[in-house]
């Protein structure tokens, strides 16, 4: 199993605290640590925002993303889940984890768009993960006043609503303190065509190249060209 938790870049660059919720989903991905199971932290932002990743080192991750795409800035929740769906199938993560309150609704809708993206199941107001056996995830989730506990194949995701009842203890790596890797997406022709294809399963090359523009006329010429 390969858990992936998804990060959010501070507000202000000069912060090195967690995004409200972030602090929780870590703390659950770190308690799934060892055992054979992988333990990624990703967060699209600048190299100014990489605070949060370096927490997540900090508690025991193994390996920290940073996905460096211009075009995020500002960009709505669907494309930032769109965005991070191919990061997390690129990393093998088959459990995400992320927090409920992180997107502000306190519903977990970040969580649902990578879940759509990538196929996965979505379970919202998870309180509890047990690591479970071969293709599943056991969790307590709490919806509608109960309390339910399930057992969730995988690949799935998980909003979670509250931190662990037990906090895991921090822990080195076993390759030792990694570094952090930047994922570029920087290219706004290659990253569309990669979000398009790469979300069917099958790779292909930018379609058009790159032309330079000086008025309306000519940019409507252009993207009518085939």
């Amino acid at each position: 199993m390969n858990v992936a938790v998804c990060l959010h870049a501070p507000a202000h660059a000069d912060d090195t605290g967690l995004v409200e919720g972030d602090a929780q989903a870590l703390a659950h991905a770190v308690a799934l640590a060892g055992q054979g199971r992988e333990v990624t932290a990703v967060m699209p932002g600048t190299s100014r925002e990489a605070a949060p990743l370096r927490r997540a080192l900090a508690a025991g991750v193994d390996r920290a993303l940073r996905v460096a795409a211009d075009d995020l800035n500002g960009a709505d929740l669907h494309t930032v889940g769109q965005v991070l769906s191919i990061v997390l199938r690129r990393a093998g993560a088959d459990l995400i984890v992320v927090g409920m309150r992180t997107d502000g609704d306190g519903l977990g809708s970040a969580g649902a768009v990578i879940a759509r993206h990538l196929g996965a199941r979505f379970v919202p107001g998870v309180e509890e993960i047990l690591a479970g056996g071969g293709s599943t995830v056991e969790v307590a989730a709490r919806g509608g006043g109960l309390r339910r506990r399930l057992r969730v194949r995988l690949p799935a995701v998980l909003a979670v609503s509250t931190a662990p009842a037990t906090p895991p203890a921090a822990r080195v790596p076993a390759a030792g303190a990694p570094e952090i890797e930047v994922l570029s997406l920087s290219d706004p022709e290659a990253t569309v065509v990669r979000r398009r294809t790469e979300l069917l399963g099958r790779h292909e090359a930018a379609s058009r190249g790159v032309a330079t523009v000086s008025s309306a006329a000519e940019l409507i010429a252009a993207l009518a060209r085939r």
